[in-house]
C-alpha cells in the first residue's frame, strides 16, 4: 500500500512537471506568433490538450491579446482576436480563475463584438469578479434603459450581464433583471431574466418594496411590482407589507396625467384586495382605508376598503366601520342621502357584524330606531346576531 502512494505521488508530479513545460512552451509559442490568428491556433491546441492548470496561461494570453486588439484594424485579425477572446473567457469561466476579473472587463470594454461582450459578461459572474459586480449592473441598466440603435447587439449584451447577474447571486443585481423581464427585448431574452431572477434572490419583497416606496421610479412600475409580488411564492405577510406600501403610495402621490393617475388607482384596488385577503396587524392601514373609503375613485374602491376593513377584523377596523354607518345616520337625519350612500350602507352593515366586535353594537341599534327601510334594518338585526355569535 505504501509503494502504491508512493508511486501515486511521482506519477502526480511527473504529470504536474510535464504540464509545465508544455504550458512554458505553448507560451513562448504564443509570443513568437507574427498574428492573430496564429495565436488563436496555438489557443485551440492547448484547449484540445485539456492541460491540467492551465487558468494562468489564458489568463496572460488575455492580457497580452488585449494590448494589442484597439490597434487591430484588419477585418481577419479582428475576426480571429474575437474568437480568441471568446475560448479564453470559456476557458477562465471552466476554471473560476477569479484573478483575470479586470482583464475580463476590460474585453467587454474594448470589444467591439456584442457576442464577445456578452461571453466576457457571463465570465465575470461565473468566475466570481465580485469587485466588478457594480460595472455588471450597470451595464444592465444602461441597457434597460432605451433600446439599442442595434436591437440585437443591446440584446446580446444584455443576455450577458443577465447571466452574469444569475451567477453572481447578489441581491444588488435583482432589480435590473427584473427590469429586463419587462423591458423592450425580445422575449427570449425576457425568458432568460424571469429564469434568472429566482436564482438571483428567493424573496423578491425588500427589492421589489423598494420599487414602490422610492420616488425615482415611474408608477407603472410601482404598480407592476405589486403585481409581481402578488404573483410570486413569498408569504401572506410579505404580501400583506407589500400591499401596505402600495396602498401608501397610491395616496401619497400626485399626477394630472391620466395614464398615471389610472395606475395609482389601480394600485390602491390591488393593494386593497390584497389586504383584504391577507390581513395585516399595521395600525398606518387605517387612516389609508378611511380615504379610500372616503375619497376612492369610485365604488369599487370604496367597497373594497369596506371589505378589507371587515377581514381585518379589529377593534379598529370596527370602529372605522361604526363611523361610517354613523355619518349614514347623519345623512339620512339631515334629508341629503342619496341611493349611492343606501348601496354603501348595504355592505357597511354585515361587514361590520363580520369583524364580530361588540363595539358596533350602538350604531347598529341606532340604524335600527331610524327610519331607514326594512332591507336596512333586517341588515341591521343580522348584524346584531353575529356580532353575538
Amino acid at each position: 500500500m505504501k509503494q502504491y502512494s508512493i508511486l501515486l505521488l511521482v506519477t502526480l508530479i511527473t504529470l504536474v512537471a510535464f504540464a509545465e513545460e508544455e504550458l512554458e512552451f505553448y507560451t513562448n509559442e504564443l509570443n513568437k506568433s507574427l498574428t492573430v490568428a496564429e495565436q488563436l491556433g496555438i489557443l485551440r491546441i492547448v484547449r484540445d490538450a485539456e492541460i491540467a492548470d492551465s487558468a494562468s496561461f489564458y489568463a496572460s494570453a488575455l492580457s497580452r491579446l488585449l494590448r494589442v486588439y484597439p490597434n487591430i484594424r484588419d477585418t481577419r485579425e479582428l475576426d480571429a482576436a474575437d474568437e480568441c477572446i471568446r475560448l479564453i473567457t470559456d476557458q477562465l469561466s471552466e476554471a473560476q480563475y477569479t484573478e483575470a476579473g479586470q482583464d475580463l472587463w476590460r474585453a467587454v470594454q474594448v470589444s467591439r463584438n456584442p457576442l464577445v461582450k456578452s461571453d466576457a459578461l457571463i465570465a465575470l459572474g461565473k468566475v466570481g469578479a465580485t469587485d466588478l459586480l457594480p460595472q455588471v449592473v450597470q451595464t444592465l441598466l444602461d441597457t434597460n434603459a432605451e433600446p439599442s440603435i442595434n436591437r440585437i447587439s443591446g440584446e446580446r449584451i444584455a443576455y450577458g450581464a443577465i447571466l452574469s447577474l444569475e451567477h453572481y447571486k447578489d441581491p444588488t443585481g435583482y432589480l435590473p433583471v427584473y427590469f429586463a423581464a419587462h423591458g423592450w427585448y425580445s422575449q427570449w431574452v425576457r425568458n432568460q431574466a424571469e429564469t434568472s431572477l429566482p436564482l438571483i434572490a428567493e424573496d423578491p419583497s425588500e427589492a421589489l418594496i423598494e420599487v414602490i416606496h422610492r420616488p425615482g421610479y415611474a408608477y407603472p412600475y410601482k404598480y407592476l411590482a405589486l403585481r409581481s409580488l402578488e404573483k410570486s411564492e413569498i408569504g401572506d405577510e410579505s404580501k400583506a407589507q407589500a400591499a401596505l406600501a402600495a396602498l401608501y403610495e397610491g395616496w401619497r402621490a400626485s399626477t394630472n396625467v391620466p395614464q398615471q393617475q389610472r395606475d395609482l388607482v389601480s394600485m390602491r384596488k390591488l393593494a386593497i384586495d390584497m389586504l383584504s385577503r391577507y390581513g395585516i396587524e399595521d395600525a398606518t392601514v387605517y387612516p389609508l382605508l378611511e380615504r379610500s373609503y372616503l375619497h376612492g375613485a369610485d365604488e369599487e374602491e370604496r367597497i373594497g376598503a369596506i371589505g378589507a376593513l371587515s377581514k381585518i377584523g379589529t377593534e379598529d377596523a370596527a370602529t372605522l366601520l361604526a363611523s361610517f354607518i354613523t355619518l349614514m345616520n347623519n345623512s339620512l337625519e339631515r334629508g341629503i342621502l342619496t341611493p349611492r350612500d343606501e348601496r354603501f350602507l348595504r355592505v357597511l352593515l354585515p361587514a361590520l357584524g363580520a369583524t364580530g366586535q361588540a363595539l358596533g353594537e350602538p350604531v347598529l341599534q341606532q340604524v335600527i330606531a331610524h327610519n331607514w327601510p326594512y332591507g336596512i334594518h333586517t341588515l341591521a338585526r343580522d348584524a346584531l346576531d353575529s356580532l353575538g355569535d
